[in-house]
């Protein structure tokens, strides 16, 4: 009796360990989750309703936000590479986050989107916090040989480097979300 149980526990764990170490598609539209609307475009953030957002309980992670000029994210989608290696502060709604840890996230608006990485995984965000508005704060890494950004082997989102990104990729030192 009682191995059977220490059976049944060490497989329950087994299957959860390999459920938190596997890298999620990115969202699609569930049956309990509104559908986007058809008039939106692909790529932008959808609208979020107050049911479909869980408040988060904390608001700021990392170091504190402390530039005070916010660069828009259109100038940055514009010309990454006039940015590379500064840092800045922008903000956006938080379009997708990672499912294992939350060690990245992308930020999105009409007009273009960045992905996000966790300064040395120094701090993480709420693996909920996707529809939430985030102001970030860090350095913008040079674009890698005029691609559009794609995930490295040790960002956790894709299968050895394969899945597509942001044009715009920032390491962030401090993060806040304003809603």
């Amino acid at each position: 009796m009682h191995t059977s149980r220490l059976f049944v526990s060490l497989a329950g764990l087994t299957l959860l360990l390999a459920a938190c170490s596997k890298s999620e598609a990115p969202a699609t539209a569930q049956p309990d989750q509104p559908a986007a609307l058809p008039t939106q475009a692909p790529g932008q953030p959808q609208g979020a309703t107050a049911e479909s957002i869980k408040p988060l309980t904390q608001k700021k992670f990392g170091q504190p936000v402390t530039e005070t000029k916010t660069t828009a994210l259109t100038d940055l989608t514009k010309e990454p590479a006039k940015f590379a290696e500064q840092t800045v502060r922008t903000e956006g709604v938080v379009s997708a986050v990672c499912k294992s840890m939350g060690c990245w996230m992308e930020i999105a608006d009409t007009t273009g989107k960045a992905h996000i990485k966790m300064a040395g995984h120094s701090f993480f965000v709420p693996r909920e916090s996707s529809g939430h508005r985030a102001v970030i704060q860090g350095k913008v890494l040079a674009p890698e040989g005029g691609d559009k950004g794609v995930c490295g082997a040790d960002d956790g989102c894709g299968q050895g480097g394969s899945a597509k990104l942001a044009q715009v990729n920032i390491e962030a030192t401090g993060i806040e979300f304003i809603d």
